[in-house]
């Protein structure tokens, strides 16, 4: 499977050398970590994330017909979640949901402005 990362990665980059593939076991599904070049970032990203998530749904297939889990992180060490690979919540994260949240402060409003009636406007018949 780290062989069809890495031909998914070479096949839509403008420097396929630069791609590098790692491969990590954890308890129960084995985590792939992909670099590319800063420059062809965005290229494996795609918009909106469209091209990772594609790149992950053909790892997931591959996988679940191995019989395994697998999970595709880009970059630097960044899952899709946004979060460091495997990292705890913060310690104040339970607290920090039970706490009531805070007013939002209500929106100053500038004075109205009066307008003068404009003249009325005669218009000329159309010959």
């Amino acid at each position: 499977m780290k062989d069809l990362v890495t031909h998914m990665a070479q096949a839509i980059v403008d420097y396929p050398d630069q791609v590098v593939v790692t491969e990590e076991m954890a308890e129960d599904h084995i985590v792939y970590h992909l670099k590319v070049a800063d420059s062809d970032m965005g290229k494996v990203i795609g918009k909106q994330g469209r091209i990772a998530n594609a790149m992950r749904t053909l790892l997931k297939v591959a996988a679940i017909r191995r019989g395994t889990r697998a999970i595709l992180e880009i970059g630097e060490g960044v899952s899709p979640r946004g979060l460091p690979p495997r990292a705890p919540a913060s310690p104040g994260y339970e607290r920090m949901a039970e706490r009531e949240p805070e007013p939002e402060p209500e929106p100053e409003l500038e004075p109205e402005l009066e307008l003068e009636p404009e003249p009325d406007l005669e218009l000329e018949p159309e010959p």
